[in-house]
């Protein structure tokens, strides 16, 4: 059939271009997130003082001071993670208040040759402490989710990622940045969509050209 290569070039062009703009869709949403996260992000920090709270989704990306002590016997390694093209972990300690509740503490990342191991005398810290960093809820399939660790006192479900260091931070303990705040990825694709739409539109007229047409039989 003549124009068979024609439909099967629209029908590719036509995903082509539904994919290239839900990856628009998808900036628009990145861009509406960062306004919102820059606007979290500039209010003054609030203190928190319990990890028992009915207002998770107010907290989530604000700046917060919290003073506990941390339970570094409950702490968790949360291996695979890289900094500056080194292996590597982050190291999660619930930090406990007065009441008995706690927040899971990214107190920062450590040097660990096969990405899971660290030496944990050399990452110590004073036990009662106030951390200054900002509240993040949990990001990616690998990461330590606190609603999911059975440690007998309720943590919050966010994780405090520390941003400012301590007056004495172990040599061997990195501060980690927060996230970058930027469009990612999906102007990129979009156009890498729409550029697959042209490519399949113009290759399927090219083909139906060539393809001779068939003389009926009489």
């Amino acid at each position: 059939m003549r124009y068979a290569a024609l439909i099967l070039g629209l029908g590719a062009a036509a995903l082509f271009t539904r994919l290239g703009v839900w990856q628009l869709d998808r900036l628009d949403q990145r861009r509406a997130l960062n306004t919102a996260l820059e606007t979290r992000l500039a209010a003054p920090p609030i203190a928190l003082t319990t990890g028992v709270v009915a207002t998770v989704d107010s907290l989530t990306f604000r700046r917060v001071r919290a003073s506990g002590v941390f339970a570094f016997a409950d702490e968790v390694v949360e291996g695979g993670r890289t900094f500056r093209g080194a292996p590597g972990a982050y190291l999660l300690t619930p930090l406990r208040f007065a009441d008995g509740s706690a927040v899971l503490v990214l107190r920062g990342w450590s040097y660990a040759p096969d990405g899971m191991t660290v030496e944990r005398g050399a990452v110590v810290e004073a036990e009662s402490v106030t951390v200054e960093g900002v509240l993040l809820p949990v990001a990616g399939r690998w990461s330590v989710r606190p609603d999911t660790l059975p440690r007998g006192y309720p943590l919050l479900p966010l994780v405090l990622r520390r941003t400012t260091p301590p007056p004495a931070l172990p040599e061997r303990l990195a501060i980690v940045a927060l996230p970058p705040r930027d469009n990612g990825p999906h102007l990129a694709y979009a156009i890498q969509w729409f550029a697959f739409a042209v490519i399949a539109l113009v290759g399927g007229v090219i083909l139906a050209r060539r393809q001779p047409v068939r003389a009926g039989s009489g």
